[in-house]
């Protein structure tokens, strides 16, 4: 009798094939993932912009370092970008070096948000000083975390425990994921540093309103 052929199909080496299905559903669930934050912030934001529009709220005062770590993150999603598609390219000591140092500035973004939060505690802007005080720390909170999830997702790419094929697959979908990532900080440092009360009072039709 002869025996059933394997699928799916396993080359010598006895890794099975990447197959196209298993990358569009890869895409499809990050996609879900992405547009279920998207929702998240996006409600996150209009609460934002609501709740600025009252008379209590006291805008934060410039905070410079945000501007340094907007360009760390940044650079750590070109350099990841960069790890895939030479990772694509066959070109594997290139991949694991630009791979390697995306973590790193990745993480750096990271540490200097946590230096932003430690600065304004100490001046004393702390969570609970003011409702401005309170959404900054929860919109850059949360976003962090997502971030460390990409984290996570960059360090189950270690080079020496997934063959190149595997590798080549995932490594597109976590640029991607940091890609998402970068775009959404775009859009909160921009809410941050331009919304101000008065936009939001025309935005929410109080303008003019005294509480």
């Amino acid at each position: 009798m002869r025996p059933v052929p394997s699928w799916p199909p396993m080359p010598p080496g006895g890794a099975p094939i990447a197959l196209p299905q298993r990358r569009a559903a890869s895409q499809v669930a990050l996609w879900w993932l992405m547009g279920v934050i998207g929702v998240l912030f996006a409600l996150m934001l209009v609460a934002y912009v609501m709740r600025m529009s009252q008379g209590d709220w006291r805008p934060l005062p410039a905070i410079n370092a945000l501007w340094v770590n907007t360009g760390v993150l940044a650079a750590a999603c070109i350099v990841m970008q960069s790890s895939a598609s030479q990772a694509r390219r066959g070109e594997l000591r290139r991949s694991r070096r630009d791979w390697g140092l995306a973590g790193a500035l990745a993480l750096a973004f990271v540490v200097g948000q946590l230096w932003v939060w430690r600065d304004l505690v100490a001046r004393r802007y702390g969570v609970s000083g003011n409702p401005a005080n309170s959404f900054f720390f929860l919109l850059t909170g949360l976003h962090a975390l997502h971030l460390i999830g990409g984290l996570v997702a960059w360090a189950c790419l270690i080079p020496h425990r997934l063959t190149h094929a595997t590798r080549a697959r995932r490594l597109p979908l976590t640029a991607q994921y940091w890609h998402f990532l970068f775009a959404l900080w775009v859009v909160l440092f921009a809410a941050i540093v331009n919304l101000t009360p008065e936009i939001a009072q025309r935005l929410c039709g109080t303008g003019g309103v005294t509480p």
